[in-house]
């Protein structure tokens, strides 16, 4: 009788288990409010297009989902919009992605591209564009999550995300990318400000021309910069390396919190350079042009200084820092680094 008795329990216990079990393990499922709901998926795709003026901004954001702008040789704004709605069933979902609603606003010079679209309880709604517009365009673009590409443009561009990448290419106008988390890269721009900012990832940009600043800045990642041609260029990571090669400038700053920092200025560039480099924690290579002349500071906290230029020298010479001028110029080059060796050629 006690071995039926526990065998009863043994039962009872399986019993009252398995439909909980049941309820946790959800395929494709979402966590809401103390319980899993399972998450049914719908995509409907939208096209619609409208006349947009010569040299107009066209504005569009999306809370989450990518943006895809080339410029082409039209006088329209061609959209293709990509609604996915996620539900409890696909009933349902379906119903939440038919009334989503994409449309444009036109004021002035600028065209907005707007979606009205229902705000319900445990259900998702992304948007992804992907859009082709006359190459003289501005742009404006934002998403709260989802990457950001666009090419081909001639007018200014500003674009962030608060999480995924930002790519920019063949951009003549000021550029700003800023993302929150991704990487940022940024490929022949030029005619205005150049701007890339990231929270957490990787900043490059190469083949910038007749910009008045240039800035890259990363506050976790590696900053990379290359033939690139500013009035001022600003590249600085808060830990990450820091590289910059073939350089034509007349101030630079470039710095990391932790990494290895280089800085290699092109021989056209200015022989009366301004250049400040340091790093809390990583070594220091500058390669100056040719016929740079100025004064030289070069300090080390922990590590070594080598010069393989003919410096004269103020005071003593020493292993850790270095003081003097190459050549009779109002160039300067300061370097700095706590931990780590400079070099400069």
């Amino acid at each position: 009788m006690r071995v039926k008795e526990m065998v009863g329990l043994v039962v009872v216990a399986i019993t009252l288990w398995l439909p909980i079990g049941g309820c946790i393990i959800v395929h494709d499922g979402e966590w809401e409010g103390g319980f899993w709901s399972h998450r049914a998926k719908f995509e409907r795709t939208v096209e619609l297009q409208h006349a947009m003026p010569t040299g107009g901004t066209l504005v569009v954001s999306t809370s989450s989902g990518s943006i895809e702008t080339t410029g082409q040789e039209t006088d329209q704004v061609q959209v293709v919009a990509k609604i996915t709605a996620r539900a409890a069933t696909e009933e349902e979902a379906q119903q939440l992605a038919e009334q989503v609603q994409v449309r444009f606003q036109e004021s002035g010079d600028k065209l907005e591209i707007k979606a009205d679209k229902p705000t319900l309880r445990r259900s998702r709604i992304s948007i992804s564009y992907n859009i082709t517009t006359p190459r003289q365009t501005s742009l404006d673009c934002e998403s709260g999550s989802g990457s950001l590409k666009m090419r081909d443009l001639t007018g200014n561009v500003h674009a962030r995300t608060g999480s995924g990448s930002v790519e920019a290419a063949r951009i003549k106008g000021a550029v700003r990318l800023r993302s929150g988390s991704g990487s940022v890269h940024a490929e022949n721009v030029g005619g205005g400000d150049v701007d890339l900012d990231t929270g957490s990832g990787g900043v490059r940009l190469s083949e910038a021309s007749e910009a008045a600043t240039c800035r890259a800045h990363s506050s976790s990642g590696p900053v990379h910069v290359q033939h690139v041609q500013a009035k001022s260029i600003r590249m600085d990571s808060g830990s990450g390396g820091v590289t910059g090669e073939d350089l034509n400038c007349a101030k630079l700053n470039a710095g990391s919190g932790s990494g290895h920092v280089t800085a290699a200025f092109s021989p056209s560039a200015p022989n009366n350079l301004v250049a400040d480099v340091g790093s809390g924690s990583g070594g220091i290579r500058v390669v100056l042009p040719p016929g740079f002349a100025g004064r030289v500071d070069l300090s080390v906290g922990s590590g070594s200084v080598h010069i393989d230029q003919p410096i004269t020298v103020r005071g003593d010479l020493g292993k850790r820092h270095i003081v003097g001028t190459i050549g009779e110029g109002a160039g300067s080059l300061s370097a700095h680094t706590g931990s780590g060796s400079i070099e400069v050629r």
